[in-house]
């Protein structure tokens, strides 16, 4: 039997290269650098497996510092020894040292190693991550959706003409920035893009209760496809009075961390998508369950990320092309990280705005020593 050997951890920063800021926050400006831990697992046969997240104190209450000690001195530990083939067990360990608060303790964290153990099964097994998830080999590509910076409608015009001569088609936005522009915005971006592309608005939490039914209104009549997180994650109540009178889809992001605040969101029918959002639920495993529940509900998928890195992005392609899913996807880690030294094939990967799969067993790419080694942050 195939165990768990070696748990090996490493925090990085990555250049940020372009500033995006939304309603409730920033996820850095150029210039800056980005956290992000990766995680190795070595079998008891010298089979490894990655695993990567970024931590997001604007979007989660983890850090960079969080993550790493918490991988290190309770997750690592007690996975150590046990089956690579039993990720119901994975889960069951972890939730026994972190365990669950009013949602799950350390998502981002138990997503990192269970992405990697993920990875080290189907490298194990010889497949591609997808086919070991139960997919096919053809589904080997997501359109990407494009994550606009602008909040000025000139700015956004000229950004999704630019966007869409390197290939992107479909687009998102923030509201509740500059919450007076909203519409106007939205309006620039639905007959910049064309009626063809999918238009994506995201509110992050951040939309006012007095201004919601308005913004909702104006955002269904030029042709938003979807409105996401519009109010706080643990606000229900909220979201189920604008449902009432909301004439537009809606998504969650952030109030729905696990399986069972999916369900949740679903059984009432106050939603219209499932998010697919690895790291924020916890890894592949619990997102498996996720959409069990979005297939049993007659809901479609969307797919999004915490501008992760292309490790990530292509893991969570992997596993969304399971379910048929082919676009569009906002990860746009690509759009603001410099991943050359990191992940020097990303261009074979990741262009045109879409991001391909390869045949290769696992999730199909793995970090560069030396990148990995130029951005460890040593001291923690």
């Amino acid at each position: 039997m195939r165990t768990i050997q070696r748990i090996e951890v490493f925090p990085l920063r990555l250049p940020i290269t372009g500033t995006f800021r939304f309603a409730s926050g920033s996820a850095g400006a150029a210039g800056e650098t980005a956290p992000l831990v990766l995680v190795r697992l070595t079998d008891s046969e010298g089979v490894t497996g990655w695993g990567e997240g970024r931590p997001m104190p604007q979007w989660s209450y983890e850090t960079i510092e969080t993550v790493t000690t918490t991988i290190r001195r309770y997750l690592g530990p007690i996975i150590q020894g046990m089956s690579i083939t039993d990720r119901w067990g994975l889960h069951q360990r972890m939730q026994s040292a972190i365990g669950r608060g009013p949602s799950m303790g350390q998502p981002i964290a138990r997503a990192i190693v269970d992405m990697a153990l993920h990875d080290l099964c189907a490298r194990v097994a010889g497949q591609p991550l997808r086919c070991y998830l139960g997919g096919s080999l053809e589904r080997n590509s997501v359109a990407l959706s494009y994550t606009l910076t602008t909040h000025d409608v000139e700015g956004v015009r000229r950004e999704v003409e630019e966007a869409k001569t390197r290939g992107f088609r479909n687009f998102n936005f923030k509201v509740g920035v500059v919450p007076e522009s909203d519409i106007a915005i939205a309006e620039a971006v639905r007959q910049t893009a064309g009626q063809g592309a999918f238009v994506w608005a995201d509110a992050n939490q951040g939309l006012r209760v007095q201004d919601a039914q308005a913004v909702v209104r104006g955002l269904a009549h030029v042709g938003v496809n979807v409105l996401e997180q519009p109010f706080a994650a643990d606000q229900p109540h909220l979201l189920k009075r604008l449902r009432m009178i909301a004439p537009l889809p809606l998504a969650v992001d952030e109030a729905s961390v696990g399986p069972a605040d999916f369900f949740h969101y679903a059984s009432e029918g106050l939603v219209d998508y499932l998010v697919i959002k690895v790291t924020r639920s916890g890894g592949i495993w619990p997102s498996l369950q996720q959409m069990a529940v979005a297939a049993s509900a007659g809901l479609p998928l969307l797919v999004s990320g915490l501008t992760d890195g292309l490790l990530t992005r292509s893991a969570v392609c992997q596993l969304a092309t399971v379910y048929g899913f082919d676009g569009p996807a906002a990860l746009n880690g690509g759009q603001f990280l410099d991943e050359t030294r990191l992940y020097p094939q990303k261009d074979e990967l990741e262009s045109g705005g879409v991001l391909r799969l390869n045949e290769r067993a696992g999730i199909g790419i793995e970090p560069d020593p030396e990148g990995l080694e130029r951005y460890l942050v040593k001291d923690l």
